[in-house]
């Protein structure tokens, strides 16, 4: 922003500051901010890392089940004929 290029008029801003807030209490807030913006740091790196490691995992996750994912599956057989039979029998159907 072009006002803070001017020092005249971000000297202005600060003795306004002062007169509105006190001197005592600028020195608080700007510690608190500090602290604030700290923390919002932390914070932003955390779930960015979070991020990753999730996604490896569900790489992980993905080589690993991809060969699990077949299962043997029985079930009934019917002919034609109405005669049901057992997929999973090795017995023929008499005929």
């Amino acid at each position: 922003m072009q006002i803070f290029r001017n020092p005249v008029i971000l000297l202005v801003l600060i003795l306004l500051a002062f007169l509105l807030f006190g001197a005592n209490k600028l020195p608080k807030m700007a510690r608190n901010m500090g602290q604030s913006m700290r923390i919002l740091k932390s914070e932003v790196k955390e779930m960015k890392s979070e991020g990753k490691d999730s996604k490896k995992k569900d790489k992980a996750q993905d080589k690993t089940h991809a060969d699990d994912d077949t299962e043997a599956v029985e079930g009934t057989l019917i002919s034609r004929n109405n005669e049901t039979t057992n997929s999973g029998s090795e017995e023929q159907p008499s005929k």
